[in-house]
């Protein structure tokens, strides 16, 4: 079965949508377990036993080094330049050569020091990776991504040895590249070939090889670049077309009036409903999609939720008139009513006129309720 579910990228962008779920998984009123009475709990009166000079006094010398090493007591640094001193230090060895000495001496904890080691190694990533990653990222296309690396990464390594190379393979290469751009410029396959031959036959085939060799790269660069341009141009359009669609939906669901009949939707009501669709409640181990409640529902559930999505649609009449599905509910109520009242008046005891008889003290007493003789008949 074909996966229409809606997208709340449209509601809530990413960042949005993964904080939101992490607040779900993380609540902040968790409980923290009470300690055992039995533990015991130490207290700055308690005197500590000092250490006995024997086995362990080595292990304490040791310890006591370290220390001194790491809060450098002897130059009356703290404990906190020891990891500003390790990223100095690299940055003296060539290892961290792009930050500037606020960034290095920023670096107090095990945590700033990891994070600037991942900074280090994204900066690290060559041109090609970054041009990959961004292309990628904006949505540009990954076979035409493939083919500009492919083509630029090839052209870029014929060297002049490659194109001034006697013999059929060298003969070949620069058939190829005259082709080719004779091609990009608007030649046609018969055009290009000629040309081709005059080359090789005046013996310019090998100038006008490295002319087509940069032409080609030239070609492709451009290329490479608009592509990237492109993507990133609709990016930014979608990302802007995702925060306008947020504030239409969320002003459709929590500001305007919702009704189903007379019943107006409270304020709650229509911050659930909100939730329900926009808000993400379940991650999918398998892929990492977040999940909507409604788009759990329907996941887990397929069938029932189709069932469940039509008859709305119907009762709704494709959404236009929710008041139909009140009204249709009424409506069979007093059908089932106005049955139920028939059945009773038409099954209760007649005159030979057809009127209405009754019961009065212990004698059956027939009075013409009905004059002439006219008998109910609520279906119609």
């Amino acid at each position: 079965m074909e996966d229409f579910s809606f997208d709340i990228g449209d509601i809530l962008s990413p960042e949005e949508a993964e904080k939101y779920l992490e607040e779900i998984e993380s609540p902040e009123n968790e409980q923290v377990e009470e300690p055992a009475d039995d533990t015991k709990k130490v207290t700055q009166t308690e005197e500590v036993e000092e250490p006995s000079e024997g086995v362990g006094q080595e292990d304490n010398e040791i310890d006591e080094t370290v220390d001194d090493a790491v809060t450098n007591k002897s130059d009356g640094s703290s404990p906190q330049k020891f990891y500003s001193s390790i990223a100095s230090a690299l940055k003296d060895d060539g290892i961290f050569p792009d930050f500037t000495d606020e960034e290095l001496n920023a670096v107090e904890s095990p945590e700033d020091f990891a994070e600037l080691m991942e900074k280090a190694i994204t900066a690290r990533l060559d041109e090609r990776m970054k041009r990959i990653d961004s292309a990628l990222g904006n949505g540009a296309n990954p076979d035409q991504v493939k083919m500009y690396e492919q083509t630029i990464s090839y052209l870029s390594g014929i060297t002049e040895e490659m194109l001034d190379a006697e013999g059929d393979e060298g003969e070949a290469l620069r058939s190829q590249l005259i082709y080719n751009d004779l091609i990009n410029r608007g030649y046609s396959e018969d055009k290009a070939k000629r040309e081709i031959e005059k080359s090789f036959k005046s013996g310019s085939d090998i100038d006008d090889a490295k002319d087509a060799l940069a032409a080609l790269t030239k070609f492709y660069q451009n290329g490479y670049t608009q592509l990237q341009k492109d993507a990133k141009a609709q990016a930014d359009a979608a990302r802007n077309a995702q925060k306008q669609n947020a504030e239409k939906f969320r002003k459709m669901v929590l500001d305007d009036e919702i009704s189903i009949g007379d019943t107006k939707l409270d304020k709650k009501t229509r911050q659930r409903v909100f939730d329900a669709v926009s808000k993400p409640v379940h991650k999918d181990p398998e892929t990492g999609q977040l999940l909507t409640a409604v788009q759990k529902f329907q996941k887990e559930n397929p069938l029932e939720f189709l069932k469940q999505l039509g008859m709305w649609f119907v009762l709704t009449e494709g959404g236009k008139n929710p008041d139909k599905m009140v009204k249709e509910q009424v409506r069979v109520e007093k059908n089932k009513g106005i049955r139920e009242l028939e059945r009773k008046i038409n099954s209760s005891a007649l005159g030979s006129d057809g009127s209405l008889r009754y019961m009065s003290g212990n004698q059956l007493e027939t009075e013409n309720l009905l004059d002439d003789g006219w008998q109910i008949d609520l279906g119609q």
